[in-house]
């Protein structure tokens, strides 16, 4: 990673904390805290290809970039553009370089979001009784750095039996300012939450971290739609944790569209019996650009049920990864689990690669997983071609369509609109497509 402070990115990040600690919020009990994190981050290190499910990500592209805030970072952010369509102004949330910047207005008793720096500074104790300790494995230690440098966010909960019906919006904009930014999401029981996250960071030669987490007490709903349409200089590695109760259910569509390079390690837990989790991904690379996709749906309760779908498409030199472990454990009877990654290939330089693993340690399952790697449907590609459409067209329209199998699952038109006209705009014959959809 590069650093201002010399070549040893370790060094470079044990400086920049060194400068940056004494105006982190929290006090002596956060002091601490992050101190430990950092420890833990120093003698461990950053994850690297030997590391098994790090081993496809752009490393040289990762080492370029400044990974710590710097220590004057607290600026002022311009207001972000290029906000989506249908989604209103007052449920908005701004994050700029990972700083509460703006929040929503008027909202309902039960409804609470406020910045985590105030809540740094209202109540710390409270705050790290909540926030989780990342652990030492690989795979949080990007975690373990946002914990180091945890100073910003959002803390967004809801209370016991609130149904908030609008979507909450929170924009992630910015650029050019290494961050770590943690957001903390509490829905209380048989509460109702929808979230749609936004990335728009424009980019540079730093990396954006992000750490989330969600809670989703018994019998609650959360709907999370994360749109990625960073600037295509922006690098961001991200780390979100879901804990799911009983009878609870969690929601997440996905879409990696944007941004030169983007890590997304989500780990969904289903702790309690009955708990639900779906994700529906669309990850679409061109260029040079990378996505990589890593994936742990832990059954850890009977009776619990999880659906995976995640479509992905490469073209030019672009790069693509999905990583996806299912873990049924030894109490989790009774469990549903599915796992289907389809991946398609439009030119010889492009690259996927797909790594599903299935480990059941229980019996009285239902388990399935699968995944393909290829070009375009032949027979498909041939009845097109047979009803008088030339050949352009009918690649086209094929890839959209098989984009469209994740997109047409989101149910705000004027979102799912959009988002259409960005994988549109992503695929090589984007000028002919736009005439037919």
């Amino acid at each position: 990673m590069s650093n201002a402070t010399g070549d040893n990115p370790l060094e470079g990040i044990a400086s920049a904390h060194a400068a940056a600690s004494a105006r982190l919020r929290g006090g002596a009990g956060w002091q601490r805290r992050r101190a430990d994190a950092l420890a833990r981050l120093l003698e461990r290190g950053l994850p690297d290809r030997r590391d098994e499910n790090w081993k496809y990500l752009d490393w040289p592209e990762i080492q370029r970039r400044q990974v710590a805030p710097p220590a004057g970072h607290g600026a002022d952010a311009p207001a972000p553009s290029g906000l989506l369509p249908g989604l209103a102004p007052e449920r908005t949330v701004v994050l700029a370089d990972g700083r509460f910047t703006a929040g929503p207005r008027g909202l309902p008793a039960g409804v609470e979001v406020e910045s985590l720096a105030a809540a740094l500074e209202r109540d710390p104790g409270l705050l790290s009784r909540t926030l989780r300790v990342p652990g030492d494995g690989a795979d949080d230690r990007f975690a373990l750095l946002a914990e180091a440098f945890t100073d910003d966010g959002v803390v967004i909960r809801v209370a016991d039996g609130m149904s908030f019906a609008e979507p909450l919006y929170l924009v992630h904009a910015g650029g050019g300012i290494a961050s770590s930014t943690r957001v903390l999401i509490e829905a209380g029981r048989n509460s109702r939450l929808q979230v749609v996250e936004h990335f728009l960071q424009d980019g540079g030669d730093s990396l954006s971290n992000l750490d989330v987490e969600l809670r989703i007490a018994d019998g609650a709903r959360v709907d999370h739609l994360r749109l990625h349409q960073q600037g295509p200089a922006a690098a961001q590695v991200e780390t979100l944790r879901v804990l799911q109760a009983r009878d609870s259910h969690y929601r997440q569509q996905l879409f990696l569209l944007g941004g030169r390079l983007v890590r997304s390690n989500l780990h969904l837990r289903l702790e309690g019996p009955a708990a639900e989790c779906t994700l529906h991904g669309l990850m679409m690379v061109d260029g040079v650009r990378q996505a990589d996709l890593y994936t742990v749906v832990e059954h850890v309760a009977g009776h619990t049920r999880s659906e995976e779908l995640v479509r992905a498409v490469a073209t030019d030199r672009g790069r693509g990864a999905f990583n996806g472990r299912i873990l049924v454990g030894p109490g989790a009877v009774k469990s549903d689990s599915s796992q289907s990654s389809r991946n398609l290939i439009l030119s010889p330089l492009a690259e996927i690669n797909a790594r599903p693993q299935l480990e059941i340690l229980t019996d009285d399952v239902k388990c399935s997983h699968g995944t393909t790697i290829g070009s375009l449907d032949a027979g498909q590609l041939f009845y097109l071609l047979s009803r008088g459409i030339d050949p352009v067209t009918a690649r086209g329209l094929l890839t959209f369509a098989f984009c469209e199998d994740v997109v047409a699952r989101v149910e705000m038109p004027a979102l799912r609109r959009h988002i259409e006209e960005l994988v549109v705009g992503r695929l090589p014959d984007r000028e002919i497509i736009k005439e037919f959809v």
